[in-house]
């Protein structure tokens, strides 16, 4: 094989090539290293020390509530977040936590013996002595809006 110099590139041009061969690659390689940069920056923005994901607290209820149309049953909620459901007829009794956000309540119900699951309802306060809970299709109730009074 005989190596002979192509006569229509001059030697400025091949350096010339050459220099600009070695710009782009550092160009590709600061684009790289910016997207690397972006993807870890926007990856870690929502990371707290928190691990807590769930909804942060607006508001807290208080205070014993009656089911208007089943005075049997009571909710007991207390400023901690925690509370227990009960149904004095029939002795039933269910211990849940919560956090009230915005017009939501998520509860987080414990059963005795069984894994807690959690609930996303919907809350109105009409006063200090009336609201109601509209619960998901998922919940004891079923799909249903129930209006409680403070007792």
């Amino acid at each position: 094989m005989n190596r002979t110099p192509n006569p229509s590139i001059r030697p400025a041009a091949r350096e010339d090539e050459h220099r600009m061969a070695r710009k782009l690659g550092r160009l590709v390689a600061l684009a790289m290293a910016m997207f690397g940069a972006l993807v870890i920056a926007i990856g870690t923005t929502g990371c707290t020390d928190d691990d807590d994901d769930g909804p942060s607290p607006d508001w807290t209820i208080t205070g014993t509530w009656e089911n208007e149309y089943a005075e049997d049953e009571i909710m007991v909620f207390y400023s901690t977040g925690s509370g227990y459901w009960q149904s004095t007829s029939t002795g039933s009794y269910l211990d849940f936590s919560y956090t009230c956000a915005g017009d939501y309540i998520y509860f987080t119900m414990m059963p005795a013996g069984a894994p807690a699951y959690n609930l996303t309802c919907t809350i109105n306060v009409y006063d200090d002595d009336e609201m109601s809970i509209t619960w998901p299709a998922s919940s004891m109730y079923g799909p249903t809006t129930i209006y409680y009074e403070r007792e």
